[in-house]
């Protein structure tokens, strides 16, 4: 595409040097660079995109969009932008032709459950003859067939998002489910891009980091519907899904020109789910909504899943009508990797992973662990490091006032001092429970079988924080780490193996 015809996506360009080279892609990491680039300078948190201009052009740049002026030479094209991130999603459609308006896209956001809300509209869209694609912290999927992503982003970068929704649209997907992180929604990675449906599944607290506070937080989260409100008509229509049980997103709703579904655990809603422990580890959930009412098993365990299902329900019911086959295929849709998974290696107690590391999250799943175990709870958690330092002594007390013992630990420390943050969640522990029993041990690895040497028969074991990530990431290195394969080893090491 021509350098001027890429700008016509940023109408507020200034162009001060033109070119006529043809661009065939848009960057904004000059190590990503490949002839024909046109590099995007942005002012990120920790590096300033403008000082890798040379860079970029060394690579074979052809264009650089920009905020401030910087030298190129006379064969390279230049343009000033206001703000560079908003472009590079503005230049990122345009170039890979606006696939977002090809596609039926639903935008699921939310501190909790947007994974598995993700995952659960996927599945029951495709159980529905629907064509679909999804793109979540766990992975890519494209009608059933996943494949793992690079990095650790929740919602990548715009020229990712734009590239992966151009396969999408030319593999033949009709919608794709995008989980869009509130760093995304700050961060403008999804700006301009086209949602068909916004789905919320609650708002607590978490990235205040980023945010500032928690009403910035919510501001982000927000955007989500003003990009829905933003889009223009299509075939699909606009929807907004909202959680009823949430009364900020009650104040959401007002305001909100497209149509409003609203889906519920507990409160009156359109569409609401509730759940039943059924007992030996089995549990089904009861779904109301404008489609029909059923009761169905399911293999998803925690009863936070029945706001989960709900959500995903009211969104698939918005776009085809009905839900038979998707409610008859709720039984066989698997948990994901990393949320509520057991490890069992025969042992006399329970071992859990799941990525829990909101204040909030954590104290749904202790909770719900506390109802169906009859021994001892035992937690290993920690928090991350130069991430929202309020919320670790939150996640202490959270564990102190439902688990019997905790081990805290690293989590992914990055540049922070790994002791600092424990100290920080070890305080909010006793100061909710003077005599709680609790353990320091940053060494993940020896703080799982420390834990796992504690167990006694009919305990429950959480391992919190990590879910389905694959690293921990230290100040000076990413350790490669497995959750559920580092549990069987220190189950074999304390005597308990399948194999």
């Amino acid at each position: 595409m021509p350098f001027a015809e890429l700008l016509t996506a940023v109408p507020t360009a200034e162009v001060q040097q033109s070119s006529l080279n043809l661009v065939k892609s848009v960057e904004f990491d000059s190590r990503y660079v490949s002839p024909g680039s046109c590099f995007v300078c942005r002012q990120g948190l920790h590096e300033d995109g403008h000082k890798y201009v040379r860079e970029a052009i060394d690579a074979g740049a052809v264009a650089v969009v920009a905020e401030r002026p910087v030298t190129v030479p006379a064969r390279v094209g230049l343009a000033l932008v206001l703000d560079g991130r908003q472009a590079l999603a503005a230049l990122a459609r345009r170039i890979w032709a606006e696939p977002d308006l090809e596609l039926g896209t639903i935008g699921v956001t939310g501190t909790d459950g947007k994974t598995t809300t993700s995952h659960l509209i996927d599945a029951m869209l495709q159980s529905q003859g629907r064509r679909s694609g999804s793109m979540t912290t766990v992975g890519i999927s494209l009608n059933g067939e996943s494949q793992p992503v690079e990095g650790r982003l929740t919602t990548p970068e715009a020229p990712r998002i734009a590239q992966r929704l151009r396969w999408m649209a030319h593999a033949g997907a009709e919608w794709v489910v995008l989980e869009v992180a509130s760093h995304a929604l700050e961060l403008r990675r999804v700006e301009g891009f086209a949602f068909d449906r916004a789905v919320i599944t609650n708002i607590t607290r978490d990235h205040l980091d980023i945010h500032g506070s928690v009403e910035g937080y919510r501001r982000a989260k927000r955007r989500l519907l003003d990009l829905l409100d933003a889009t223009k008509s299509t075939i699909h229509g606009r929807t907004a899904v909202l959680n009823a049980d949430d009364p900020v997103l009650a104040g959401f709703a007002k305001g909100v020109r497209s149509d409003v579904l609203t889906f519920a655990s507990l409160s009156p809603a359109d569409v609401r789910a509730s759940w039943t422990e059924c007992g030996e580890g089995t549990q089904q959930v009861t779904l109301e909504s404008p489609w029909g009412r059923w009761t169905v098993p399911t293999r998803l365990v925690g009863p936070w899943n029945a706001a989960n299902i709900a959500a995903a329900a009211a969104c698939v019911g918005s776009i085809t009508g009905d839900l038979e086959a998707a409610v008859a295929a709720l039984p066989d849709i698997a948990p994901i990797r990393g949320r509520m998974q057991l490890v069992d290696e025969g042992q006399p107690f329970r071992v859990v992973v799941d990525f829990a590391h909101t204040p909030a999250a954590l104290e749904a799943v202790l909770r719900s662990l506390r109802r169906v175990g009859c021994g001892r709870l035992i937690v290993v958690f920690g928090s991350a490091g130069d991430q929202d330092r309020g919320k670790r002594p939150l996640l202490g007390r959270a564990a102190a006032m439902l688990a019997d013992y905790a081990v805290v630990t690293d989590e992914d420390p990055r540049s922070e001092d790994p002791q600092k943050i424990a100290d920080a969640i070890a305080g909010g522990a006793r100061k909710a429970k003077s005599d709680f029993s609790l353990d320091i041990i940053p060494d993940r690895r020896q703080a799982i079988r420390c834990a796992i040497e504690a167990a006694r028969p009919g305990d429950i074991v959480l391992l919190a924080g990590k879910g389905h990530e694959m690293s921990i990431a230290y100040r000076d290195r990413n350790l490669t780490w497995d959750e559920a394969e580092e549990a069987r080893a220190a189950l074999a090491t304390a005597g308990y193996s399948r194999s």
